[in-house]
């Protein structure tokens, strides 16, 4: 899977927009456009309200909200919110990914079957779409706000390797992703000085214990540009270390 070279960098999509209704309130607004059809058995079309995330947008944003949304205090309520999601290029498909939607900290449930996704070529490029349809019933009344959240991805790579009565451990790791982060960790039998000796990466923390035994841990990072095999290598000179146990992980910026 190849990285994104250029500004659709967003987490979630390119463009992003969703709506919000709510029925059968007490307090019903009655909205230009709408004023002339006839309520059917009784429900009530409440409020609505939608929102955009900016198409060129050179951030990440986790989540996305429209603020302060109004809702009702009647019976049988039920408040709608649909989310679209487009995105450039197959190999951003990735960040369609819904995690959740919430209103006021309660979480929405997505219909099922209400998915709906495809794709287009349009002036040489290939451009994908993404409905989703998300409901709550008997939203909490009063003032709040939707938030829809990205879906993150987890690590998808993990190495881990062992050594005994060493000063220096090597393990290597073959990402799948380009643009990603190798993040890894040695854990120690003694105190260490131990220092990566592979090209960009860095040595982020050195834990001593310190009420009396001799256990350490150091971490680092190492970006990785383009996917393929690195090697991680821990070296001290300085003094014996008897116990190393070393692991790593592939973070990538999508799946």
């Amino acid at each position: 899977m190849k990285s994104k070279p250029y500004l659709y960098a967003i987490a979630l999509a390119l463009c992003l927009i969703y709506l919000a209704a709510c029925a059968s309130s007490s307090k019903t607004v009655i909205e230009q456009g709408t004023k002339e059809v006839p309520t059917a058995g009784g429900i009530q079309f409440d409020f609505a309200d939608g929102e955009s995330l900016p198409v060129l947008q050179n951030v990440q944003k986790q989540s996305f909200a429209i603020k302060e949304f109004r809702i009702g205090s009647g019976r049988n309520r039920m408040l709608i919110v649909g989310v679209h999601v487009e995105e450039k290029g197959r190999e951003n498909v990735g960040d369609m990914g819904i995690a959740g939607v919430t209103c006021g900290g309660r979480e929405l449930t997505l219909m099922s079957g209400s998915e709906v996704q495809l794709s287009e070529m349009w002036r040489g490029d290939e451009y994908y779409l993404k409905v989703a349809l998300y409901y709550l019933i008997n939203p909490p009344s009063g003032t709040h706000d939707i938030e829809v959240n990205a879906q993150q991805s987890a690590p998808v790579t993990l190495v881990t390797n062992k050594q005994m009565k060493q000063t220096i451990i090597i393990t290597k790791i073959t990402t799948k992703n380009d643009g990603a982060w190798v993040v890894d960790i040695v854990g120690c039998g003694h105190k260490s000085k131990l220092h990566p000796k592979t090209q960009d990466h860095i040595r982020r923390f050195n834990t001593q214990e310190t009420s009396g035994g001799k256990s350490s841990m150091v971490g680092g990072t190492l970006p990785v540009l383009n996917a393929g095999e690195v090697t991680l290598h821990w070296a001290q000179y300085t003094r014996s270390i008897n116990r190393l146990g070393h692991m790593a992980v592939e973070i990538a910026p999508y799946k």
